[in-house]
């Protein structure tokens, strides 16, 4: 019970300092049968002590990461009278066009799929200062903008090389306070979709398959790329991710999507997914759909794979993801 109160804390910096709720707000809660109820339900309680109008909008969890939710949440999120989405699923939902749709006519996006009241504990990762973190992902997107080459390492073996030449940094920092804005708090990240093609090498996943898998991997799976698509996976519990693929029936879900890195100092291992990519000295890889990061592989589902430490290097020149306030 405790911890559960304490975290009530993080709910409301969630609602205020990430959303930017004010009061007569419509906010939407979307959810699923397999996600924290009490999470959900401390949830609206928070919004409407800040004066928002509450809805929520329960289904069963999709199949896979990034699928189309339900037709009737994919109804209630169009609702023009909507003014913030948070979706509070077991499974991640924020690269499907239902999103984008939202986004598009202007709804505040949250995404905190897996959100637990261990991601909600005191000194944990909603503790950071979004706006000062906001500024130096900005930053460090900018170097992305500017890179033609990546290269990301880790002391576990990962070896990867491929092009963002034309690609934009895609920086995500947990505020959403504008229309149309759609933020993962508490991850605060970096990242891109490598140009369709170019990618070669190994990456080495020592942390998790989000959604797929726990909070930690029991055994590292090591992911093989070739001409920017997924050729081998191995490993002990390289099954999640193969079945994953095979499920969604979609050959473009060989393609590397993204390559990003962490830059919440408050992350820790063991908390939610969110929680998990946005550790500092961490990296993150995902397949599949690459639509919402500047690509053009409209795949079925986007599903992330989580290194604990890695570095990732533009044009040889490393990423110091750490954050110095000034």
């Amino acid at each position: 019970m405790r911890t559960r109160l304490e975290g009530v804390e993080g709910l409301r910096r969630l609602a205020t300092a990430c959303a930017g709720v004010q009061p007569r707000e419509q906010c939407l809660l979307i959810t699923d049968s397999r996600a924290d109820q009490s999470v959900v339900e401390a949830m609206a309680v928070v919004l409407r002590t800040l004066g928002a109008e509450v809805a929520v909008v329960s289904s069963e969890p999709v199949e896979l990461p990034g699928d189309e939710p339900p037709a009737p949440v994919r109804g209630a999120m169009s609702d023009p009278g909507v003014d913030v989405i948070f979706e509070l699923t077991s499974i991640f939902a924020g690269s499907s066009q239902a999103r984008r749709d939202a986004c598009e006519r202007g709804a505040r996006y949250i995404t905190v799929p897996g959100l637990s009241w261990r991601t909600l504990r005191p000194g944990g990762p909603f503790e950071a200062d979004f706006a000062a973190l906001g500024e130096h992902a900005r930053r460090l997107g900018e170097r992305f903008d500017a890179a033609s080459e990546f290269h990301l390492v880790s002391a576990a073996g990962t070896d990867l090389r491929g092009s963002f030449e034309g690609r934009a940094g895609r920086p995500l920092w947990g505020i959403v306070d504008r229309p149309g804005g759609y933020g993962a708090p508490p991850d605060i990240e970096v990242g891109s979709a490598p140009v369709e093609g170019s990618a070669e090498g190994t990456v080495v996943v020592d942390g998790s398959l989000l959604f797929l898998s726990g909070d930690q991997l029991g055994a590292a799976v090591t992911l093989r790329f070739r001409g920017g698509e997924l050729v081998d996976a191995s490993g002990p519990e390289a099954f999640r991710l193969v079945d994953a693929i095979e499920a969604a029936a979609d050959e473009r879900m060989t393609n590397l999507a993204e390559v990003s890195i962490g830059l919440n100092p408050f992350s820790r291992p063991g908390g939610s997914a969110l929680e998990l990519e946005g550790i500092v000295g961490g990296a993150h890889v995902a397949l599949g759909n690459n639509v919402p990061y500047g690509g053009s592989v409209a795949a079925r589902s986007h599903i992330d794979c989580v290194m604990l430490a890695a570095e990732l290097r533009l044009d040889g020149e490393p990423v110091d993801p750490a954050w110095a306030e000034a």
